[in-house]
């Protein structure tokens, strides 16, 4: 098992993320050498996905400045948020693409260096955790997406206007000055652009979060590494003094790296984390609101959509929070272990060492929101409450 290429692991543990970020063209990839064809389809796709993000959000915007009614344009704000959201974090994803190569390849060194079968299953194990958070997420986005952008625009009533004219409903509110957008195939065009586009929007969301899991979780997988450490060298009896300080110096350098990733992707990706509670808080309160007067007005199907819709933003909201209580879960349990590590067993002046080390091992590591709030289910109770309270006091003024 050890033989396995490490290269072939870090595929691996990537993949769900790594296939939409190569379709999106923002794939960072490890490898510093890249053919003139492969540049050419990168720019190519970077482009392309800049134009569905644009064609999404130029006439929602419109829509919303000539709409006259209120519902209307509470309507256009949760595609809005999501298409400026998500082209935000796409543009984090393109400028600072170096700095997310580095993560990568801060995660492949880790496992270029592993050197026993123990610690290989150990990175494994959290590995398919990170893993598996961002298949699930992706899984309950894309039928959120399918929901929204597909079913929803067909399940609801045609409306037959002046001069026996029947409007159809697009995915996404859509206002293009002069231009019919009922006859065909304009219709056909402008339905299919916007199916795609709210598809590009998801994919990057959800990048967001598979460039979460994996990065977090591994970090997690590095301190249970570092607690087994720092046991070992408690519990061996070493023959050889420079023995014991090789062991100790391995220690602290592998302690010193966790840290130094976890920061560099907190700075690499902590908007990300600000814009994902802010838009997904707003967006939960408007579709309650939204799911609230459908239901007043019989409309069960619609509601249905809507019902499934906010789980699904409520399930992507909480895997962010779920990843990040993991972290701190892991370092509590690393200051916990090490304020009962047994360095009384050591010599005196390396039983100094160590007391030092265990007094760095209990600072806090978490991973916050924009230097404003951890990620945590703390943070995801703030923000079904935060919706609530919204939902209540938009409700009190629209009525």
């Amino acid at each position: 098992m050890l033989q396995n290429k490490y290269q072939d692991i870090v595929l691996y543990i990537t993949q769900p993320t790594r296939n939409i970020l190569l379709t999106l063209g923002a794939w960072p990839s490890i490898s510093s050498e890249r053919s003139i064809n492969s540049k050419i389809c990168k720019f190519l796709l970077i482009f392309a996905s800049y134009f569905l993000l644009s064609f999404d959000t130029i006439p929602c915007l419109l829509y919303c400045l000539v709409e006259k009614t209120m519902r209307g344009r509470l309507q256009t704000i949760p595609f809005l948020l999501y298409d400026l959201m998500s082209a935000s974090q796409y543009s984090i994803f393109i400028f600072r693409y170096s700095q997310l190569r580095r993560c990568l390849k801060h995660v492949e060194e880790d496992w270029q260096n592993v050197l026993s079968t123990d610690t290989r299953n150990i990175m494994l194990k959290f590995a398919k955790k990170g893993k598996r958070l961002a298949t699930i997420c992706a899984l309950f986005m894309y039928s959120n997406v399918f929901t929204f952008r597909t079913v929803l625009p067909l399940l609801q009533e045609r409306i037959v206007a002046d001069q026996n004219i029947t409007i159809r409903f697009l995915p996404c509110p859509t206002y293009l000055f002069s231009l019919d957008l009922q006859v065909s195939p304009v219709y056909e065009t402008i339905f299919l652009t916007q199916s795609l586009a709210g598809y590009v929007v998801v994919s990057i969301v959800i990048c967001a979060c598979g460039l979460t899991a994996t990065f977090v979780v591994h970090a997690c997988g590095q301190l249970k590494i570092f607690v087994d450490l720092l046991k070992s060298l408690v519990q061996k009896q070493w023959e050889e003094e420079y023995e014991m300080d090789k062991r100790l110096a391995e220690i602290v350098e592998h302690h010193i790296r966790v840290r130094s990733f976890l920061r560099l992707v907190q700075k690499t990706l902590q908007e990300i984390y600000l814009m994902e509670i802010m838009v997904n808080t707003i967006t939960i309160c408007l579709m309650v609101y939204f799911m609230t007067m459908d239901w007043q007005n019989r409309s069960i199907g619609v509601v249905c959509m809507y019902l499934l819709s906010i789980m699904n933003v409520t399930i992507h909201i909480f895997l962010f929070c779920y990843t990040g209580e993991q972290l701190t879960i892991q370092a509590d349990i690393v200051a916990t272990e090490s304020c009962e590590l047994e360095w009384y067993r050591l010599p005196d002046k390396k039983a100094r060492n160590v007391v030092l080390l265990m007094l760095m091992s209990t600072a806090p590591t978490k991973i916050s929101v924009g230097n404003v709030v951890d990620l945590s289910f703390e943070t995801f109770g703030n923000v079904v409450k935060t919706a609530g309270a919204y939902f209540n006091m938009l409700r009190n003024v629209i009525e």
